[in-house]
């Protein structure tokens, strides 16, 4: 055992989830995303960024709490209690407006790595060493630099994955997501109590697990599962407790620069169990500049898998103001008592038509809404508007444990939010037994004269159910992957492929064995893409313009080359190997990886000219104009405008059109591209409008101009 410190928050690490659709910064200490309410420079992204890399964000504060009433033995709780009042811990970090006694977990030392908040996916985030066995021990109060041993608890070992060395949810350790995280925290008096001399605080002696899951895949990609294990570490009962969640999401939330305050729609789905939310009148700011429509906007909600308690199932559901009302049992409960009461518990809500915990009337008639339609929806102005999902009660026994599992679920429509979070529920009710295509090639990319190659190994058709390859493009950083898009059944959207590959045996045109399926194209019986063989490092037929770097001497692969490209544009490519289905799920293919620079089966690569050796007639501006909204847009923080065909070295200076110099470019590269990020020598973003270049090199001098549109 680490001895403590007197902050124990000095332990508190941050990482990144980041292997599907759904990218989001967490902590060790139980809050999923960090779009911090009320002071916008802490705000950490991504925070619950969907689709990744769209810029597109809407993780405000995902956390969890657990309470419980008054009256408790006192070995079972901390601090002070005076007035004899409910107990509240939560692991939410919104700002003293509001939730006034933050923070209430901290992490066990020896579970911290000095650096990062542990992922399966990156082994230099673990501890030193796995702990192995939960610890059986809690910490009085902020001043308790040993902590108390409880003698009489079980030892409940800490089993890793017999591969990897990392402990997974399996019931041997066995890791069973492509991406997890790990934490253990215990209840404390939370962060507003440091520095304070007399504070007045109080807290349940309890040990919570932390853990998430996170898939690859097209069934999987748009969800993230959690997994919260409270644990009573004392010789008492803590009774009469309750368990939820708290969900503040923003459609988007104001800590994106320029977006401003709007109001949000809250909805719930007490058949899936689904607390859920979007935009209300369908217009934003969007983080690249102008603005977002209805189809642009996602919508994003918390489903919750398993709940504490006998039932297992969502008892209280509570949409509440940040602010408005706050101390009164229609808000959101700023002391850990109205918190117990009116959000987790929701008692006595005016939106309650029946008293049995769950909102259902918005208008406030005392009739619920889906009886004499009303809107359905709690509206939360200002996009302060909150949701509690909570337990029944329980009791927990000493050393007894009990869980809570939820996933956060991101969708394009309502429609597709539904089908992400009914294929949680799926996936939870098949003890995460997932169902996947054949495995995605590895893909390289090698870029000429307005031309690039794609090489890829051929392992995938060797799953038995293999079908084809289908390539898509990108311009826009993988957020769309081709020109024409269409929906599914289920509200998924799904691209048309740039060229599709399918093996020559009958199984052709759309799928037909289950209907809901009957979107998938399965190929046409062509079966076109060059096959060749590795030789030294290169694909014996063909010029590549460069060297393979993860195959070896006689592999087979397949090569595809696009001459349809434009140099100085970066081009996202991925290769998806899909499979032909079966009478229990339909045809499914790969997703593109989230991390081009891994090797998987998503590249990026950027064509481009010879460099200039003789003059600069070839040099060019590439777009121009420039319109931030166009497909060459790399992503919502960069803004680039390119010079291609330029000598290996080369002065550019670029002047507005008042003369004045705005910024110099010294380039040095093989390329022969150099980029501006749209920024003068201060850092600030150039004004639209028309731009002069002056170039000067060892092979001459050019001036040109070019339109930035923003």
């Amino acid at each position: 055992m680490l001895m403590a410190q007197n902050n124990p928050m000095e332990y508190k690490r941050w990482n990144t989830l980041n292997i599907n659709r759904v990218a989001t910064t967490f902590d060790n200490v139980g809050m999923l995303c960090n779009g911090n309410n009320q002071n916008y420079n802490l705000a950490r992204e991504p925070s619950f960024e969907f689709p990744q890399g769209s810029g597109k964000q809407y993780g405000t504060c995902i956390g969890v709490v657990f309470g419980a009433p008054a009256g408790q033995h006192p070995d079972v709780v901390g601090g002070t209690n005076p007035e004899n009042l409910a107990y509240l811990d939560g692991t939410m970090d919104e700002g003293p407006a509001d939730f006034w006694n933050e923070e209430h977990f901290a992490p066990y030392p020896e579970f911290v790595n000095p650096n990062a908040a542990s992922i399966s996916t990156d082994p230099e985030s673990w501890p030193a060493s796995w702990p192995e066995a939960l610890p059986n021990y809690y910490f009085m109060d902020v001043n308790d630099q040993t902590g108390v041993q409880n003698p009489n608890l079980p030892v409940v070992p800490i089993l890793r994955d017999s591969v990897t060395g990392w402990p997974g949810f399996g019931p041997n350790g066995e890791q069973l997501s492509d991406q997890e995280m790990f934490s253990v925290m215990y209840g404390w008096g939370g962060t507003d109590q440091i520095g304070v001399g007399n504070a007045q605080t109080r807290w349940l002696r309890t040990q919570l697990i932390m853990r998430s899951m996170a898939w690859k895949g097209s069934l999987y990609e748009n969800f993230i599962v959690w997994i919260f294990v409270i644990r009573n570490v004392t010789n008492q009962p803590i009774t009469d407790a309750a368990m939820g969640v708290h969900i503040d999401f923003g459609h988007l939330p104001a800590f994106i620069q320029g977006i401003g305050y709007d109001a949000d729609r809250h909805y719930y789905d007490p058949k899936l169990q689904l607390a859920y939310s979007w935009d209300d009148d369908g217009f934003e700011e969007s983080p690249v500049g102008g603005t977002l429509g209805p189809d642009e906007i996602g919508w994003a909600g918390v489903v919750a898998l398993e709940m504490p308690g006998p039932t297992g199932k969502v008892q209280t559901y509570d949409a509440a103001h940040f602010w408005q009302g706050q101390t009164s049992r229609s808000g959101s409960g700023g002391a850990p008592e109205m918190y117990y009461k009116w959000n987790l518990r929701n008692q006595d809500d005016p939106q309650d038509s029946d008293g049995d915990g769950v909102d259902d009337d918005f208008n406030e008639n005392g009739i619920p809404d889906d009886q004499e339609g009303g809107p359905g929806y709690y509206v939360g102005s200002g996009a302060d508007g909150l949701q509690i999902i909570g337990s029944g009660q329980f009791t927990l026994q000493p050393g007894q444990m009990d869980t809570l599992i939820f996933a956060t679920v991101f969708g394009a429509s309502e429609k597709e939010l539904k089908t992400t979070a009914q294929r949680a529920i799926n996936l939870y009710q098949s003890n995460w037994e997932i169902v996947e295509a054949p495995p995605a090639p590895v893909v390289e990319a090698f870029a000429d004269d307005r031309k690039v190659t794609l090489v890829w190994s051929t392992y995938s058709e060797e799953d038995v159910q293999f079908e084809g390859y289908k390539i898509y493009r990108s311009l826009d950083q993988g957020q769309t992957w081709g020109t024409e898009s269409f929906a599914d059944f289920e509200g998924g959207i799904h691209y048309v492929p740039m060229a599709q590959y399918d093996l020559v045996n009958g199984v052709k045109g759309f799928y037909k064995t289950l209907p809901e399926y009957a979107w998938f194209y399965l190929g046409d019986d062509e079966w076109v893409p060059n096959r060749s063989i590795v030789q030294a490092d290169t694909v014996k037929g063909f010029h590549i313009n460069g060297k393979l770097q993860g195959f070896e001497e006689g592999d087979s692969v397949n090569v595809y080359v696009d001459r349809d490209v434009v140099n100085g544009l970066a081009y996202w490519y991925y290769v998806a190997a899909y499979d032909s289905g079966n009478a229990i799920i339909g045809p499914l293919e790969n997703s593109s990886a989230s991390n081009p620079a891994e090797p998987n089966n998503t590249v990026i690569v950027t064509a481009y000219a010879p460099k200039a050796k003789e003059n600069l007639d070839n040099v060019r501006v590439v777009p121009n104009p420039y319109i931030v909204s166009e497909i060459w847009e790399a992503g919502y923080k960069e803004h680039v405008i390119q010079f291609v065909g330029l000598p290996y070295e080369a002065t550019i200076r670029i002047f507005n059109s008042s003369g004045e110099l705005v910024r110099t470019i010294e380039h040095r590269d093989q390329t022969g591209i150099a980029r501006w990020d749209l920024k003068n020598k201060f850092s600030q973003l150039a004004a639209p409008g028309v731009y002069f270049y002056y170039i000067e090199s060892g092979i001459g001098e050019k001036t040109g101009k070019f339109i930035v549109i923003l």
